[in-house]
């Protein structure tokens, strides 16, 4: 390889969540156990929880740095719609801040359902109308919940003209 240039190396490299952040809700494992509805759901999945653990013959010849993982689907069979609220979609504590994919405010356990591109994709088509709705108003992503959901809910049903 003494030709080869390396180019770019991920820092955490196979890790799915390299931080945690908190929304106003954080959607858990309860949420879709007990099938919790929140008024503000604007992004609905029907994947099971989907986790990936250490893969244990990799385990055995790795110890502790492990690099291929196995996937465990505890419930793989069709599930209830399951919908994630907005207030999953915004930083509590940093006012402008905006999340969505992987990165929503959620528990490990959680994003295990929801992390799959398709509803991430539906993530960022709802971040992207919120945020043209504190551009226009010119507020913050907590406000859209407070005191724009009205005009979100028009968005989510039509879509920006």
């Amino acid at each position: 390889y003494q030709n080869y240039t390396l180019s770019w190396m991920g820092y955490v490299l196979g890790k799915r969540e390299s931080r945690r952040l908190m929304g106003d809700v954080i959607y858990s494992q309860n949420d879709i156990d007990n099938g919790t509805y929140y008024p503000d759901a604007c992004v609905s999945t029907r994947w099971g929880i989907d986790l990936h653990y250490p893969d244990p013959i990799n385990t055995k010849y790795f110890p502790g740095n492990e690099f291929r993982a196995i996937a465990i689907h505890a419930q793989r069979q069709i599930h209830p719609i399951r919908s994630m609220p907005y207030r999953c979609f915004y930083s509590r504590n940093i006012s402008n801040l905006f999340m969505a994919g992987r990165c929503v405010s959620s528990t490990h356990i959680a994003l295990g359902m929801f992390r799959v591109q398709h509803t991430t994709g539906m993530m960022g088509e709802v971040v992207g109308m919120a945020a043209w709705l504190c551009c226009k108003n010119k507020t913050l992503p907590r406000d859209i919940y407070f005191k724009y959901w009205s005009d979100m809910q028009e968005l989510l049903r039509k879509g920006i003209q």
